[in-house]
């Protein structure tokens, strides 16, 4: 297939309310069609007669509670996937049965997946070859360091990232700028359609900032895009159109403009809740943990308390020594002194779950109840019916969409992250440990597991919760600011807002007293 290069009668602008210019008019030629669209996993029906529409020129949004076959649907448009039923046309031209992921990169259709396929003991440069073997070739090293150093400035001015850079040694939202460079490398004849998979949810705001004005810009060049992500109100600001997904189906397809977040949550089958926080636990006896005047590489004279029934909040610009907080209190668990005192047992919940969460080859069942086998022995052996049961209450209380059976893999990345979660409250640990977890969790989930925070809170455990979104962190009782590796602040009851968070954020630690201002070399955004 000769896919055509969309002409300028292709891009109309049109000017919605609030003065942002739209492409994509509703009476262009279509680029992509998929009709009738229907996947089944064995008992479980992740595509059912699904719809989509694509326009040339336009961003279009997609977004739908985790499960809802985004990811799947996804998979079919690049030839990942292939559909029981349903057709897929380009152009106005229907697909044929060879269509497979070299037919849609050759179509000009990239993706970049949700959970990120980097090769990690590769360099940055060397990952290009391996998905641009036309490369190959004497000098092919000089080229291909070129080209991603050219595109990861234009999409992410001031990244920092060395071409000569091994990928297992950059942070996670450094490959997530590697892997959304190399998808959208090549002019808009090779390059017609962009599939973005949650590519902001490692991403600081200042660098997704910096992807939307290139998305812009790519846009009006006559690219299209489709952008998945599980923050509404990104998608509202940063698409044309939002086409919402429930349960394997096509549920409605609007102008951004002409939706808010409310209207959204409830396409997605959400209820709407107020944003006023819930009654704080009250907190008592002596603390489960204790950190006093912690000094490591990074971390500076850090002093703090979570007490049983406390949600205890982590926040500030992001790289700021906060994850370190964790991984130390983790680390040190079951040592005395050293600055770090943890009273009772304490589970750990990670939000990179593709490197330090998920077992790949491991069910559902298994995934969940790993850490509470000592919980669940009969004699000298796991109770096969124990740990059975374990997993199916917590799959029922999290709403976890799967069977006990069900491969880890097979699950949407969000659910996957809801299968940690599960994880560690099954271990009936005393104190929790929350490390950024919600990426890639639908807002509806977000609002159940909150509430469910909040009622093992009142039940005498606590919890530590880091968060990059500081609308999120307002559930907590109290909250401590990082800045360069140090607290520069403590929020409570009133003071807990986001205008209060992002303030205290660029405190000086020399100001209050702590750190020597530069534990921490860079720094996000709030």
């Amino acid at each position: 297939m000769s896919p055509r290069e969309p002409n300028a009668a292709d891009v109309v602008a049109r000017e919605p309310a609030g003065g942002r210019a739209r492409a994509g008019a509703a009476g262009s030629a279509g680029l992509l069609q998929l009709r009738g669209v229907s996947k089944r996993y064995g008992h479980t029906r992740a595509l059912a007669e699904a719809e989509l529409d694509v326009r040339p020129g336009e961003v279009l949004g997609l977004v739908g509670h985790n499960g809802a076959g985004k990811s799947t649907l996804m998979r079919v448009v690049v030839g990942v996937t292939d559909p029981d039923a349903g057709s897929l046309e380009l152009d106005g031209a229907a697909v044929s049965g060879a269509w497979s992921p070299a037919a849609a990169r050759g179509a000009g259709v990239r993706i970049v997946f949700q959970e990120l396929s980097l090769c990690p003991d590769l360099r940055v440069f060397e990952n290009v070859l391996v998905t641009r073997p036309a490369l190959a070739g004497r000098g092919w090293r000089t080229r291909a360091r070129e080209l991603i150093l050219r595109q990861l400035d234009e999409v992410f001015p001031g990244h920092g990232i060395s071409p000569w850079s091994r990928i297992s040694r950059l942070s996670l939202a450094q490959r997530q700028m590697v892997e959304v460079a190399g998808a959208t490398l090549g002019t808009s004849d090779q390059v017609r359609l962009v599939i973005l998979d949650e590519p902001t949810s490692a991403l600081p705001h200042d660098f997704a900032a910096s992807l939307f004005r290139y998305l812009r810009r790519r846009r009006d060049e006559g690219v299209s895009f489709i952008f998945i992500s599980h923050r509404i109100g990104e998608v509202l600001a940063n698409t044309d159109r939002v086409v919402v997904m429930r349960d394997g189906r096509s549920m409605a397809a609007r102008s951004s403009a002409d939706l808010s977040e409310d209207d959204v949550v409830t396409l997605m089958g959400g209820t709407v809740r107020s944003d006023a926080r819930t009654t704080r636990s009250q907190r008592g006896g002596s603390p489960s943990v204790e950190v006093s005047e912690l000094s490591t590489r990074r971390l500076r004279g850090v002093t703090l308390t979570a007490h049983p029934g406390e949600i205890v909040g982590i926040a500030g610009l992001e790289g700021q020594g906060q994850h370190e907080l964790l991984l130390e209190l983790w680390r040190r668990r079951r040592r005395r002194g050293g600055g770090v005192r943890v009273r009772g047992r304490i589970a750990f919940v990670t939000g990179n779950r593709q490197e330090a969460g998920v077992f790949p080859l491991w069910p559902l069942s298994l995934n969940l109840s790993v850490a509470s086998l000592h919980r669940l022995k009969r004699g000298r052996a796991v109770s096969p019916r124990a740990e059975r049961a374990l997993a199916g209450e917590w799959i029922e209380r999290l709403r976890v969409r799967g069977e006990l059976a069900t491969p880890v893999l097979d699950l949407s990345g969000g659910t996957q992250q809801k299968v940690l979660i599960a994880r560690a409250l099954a271990t009936g640990a005393d104190t929790v440990l929350l490390d950024d977890p919600f990426r890639g969790v639908d807002v509806t989930t977000r609002q159940e597991i909150y509430a469910l925070l909040r009622e093992e809170a009142a039940g005498g455990r606590s919890f530590l919760w880091y968060s990059t979104e500081s609308a999120e962190v307002e559930h907590c009782d109290r909250i401590y600011i990082f800045r360069h590796g140090a607290i520069v602040a403590e929020l409570q009851g009133d003071e807990i807002t986001e205008e209060d968070i992002i303030s205290a954020s660029f405190r000086d630690p020399r100001e209050v007293g702590q750190g020597d201002g530069d534990a921490v070399p860079g720094e996000g955004t709030a």
